[in-house]
């Protein structure tokens, strides 16, 4: 009797878990599928791993507060010395370990920074929110910062000059690809 309720609960709970999975990767699949798209400028960092295959690291321009792109991209609000302003935000927690960055899209739907904050509020037709999680102080992270290929391919994209994400109403985003500076596709 004890055996036969153990193994409903074990039963329970892997249907938990599979319920949950399926969710989240049907999430997935609708942002991907109706999720505006975004380009942010990045500068990718090693294209390799041993223990994973080719992948390139992506760092995001606007996700740093000393790079120049992060600093022309910021609205006036800001002061000029914007790595100390980060700084002391993350520090008096007016920016919380999570919230949205809010970008800018130009006509060719390349992001710019406009503000950080801790919740979604308004914003202009050409803007988006993005989801941002900050553990490391002086930057930023939008969960989307290592890019996967076939082994062999590396040389094909160091020619990577944006990483293309898909991003849903709420600020969820997935990371679809890769363009070069001329905003093709590669």
């Amino acid at each position: 009797m004890i055996t036969s309720k153990k193994n409903l609960v074990i039963i329970a709970v892997l249907v938990l878990i599979g319920v949950f999975f399926i969710r989240a990767v049907s999430q997935k699949e609708n942002t991907i599928e109706q999720g505006q798209l975004v380009l942010l400028e990045l500068a990718p960092v090693d294209p390799r791993s041993l223990m994973q295959g080719d992948y390139m690291t992506l760092n995001y321009a606007i996700s740093a507060p000393t790079s120049t792109v992060f600093s022309d991209s910021l609205s006036t609000d800001f002061t000029s010395n914007i790595e100390r302003e980060f700084e002391d935000a993350v520090e008096k927690s007016k920016l919380h370990k999570r919230g949205y960055v809010l970008l800018s899209l130009d006509k060719n739907n390349v992001g710019h920074l406009v503000k950080m904050q801790n919740e979604m509020g308004e914003k202009a037709a050409n803007q988006i929110y993005i989801k941002y999680f900050n553990y490391e102080g002086w930057r930023f992270n939008i969960g989307a910062e290592s890019f996967f290929f076939q082994e062999g391919e590396a040389e094909k994209y160091e020619a990577a000059k944006y990483g293309a994400l898909r991003v849903d109403d709420k600020g969820n985003s997935v990371l679809v690809g890769m363009y070069d500076e001329k905003l093709k596709p590669i």
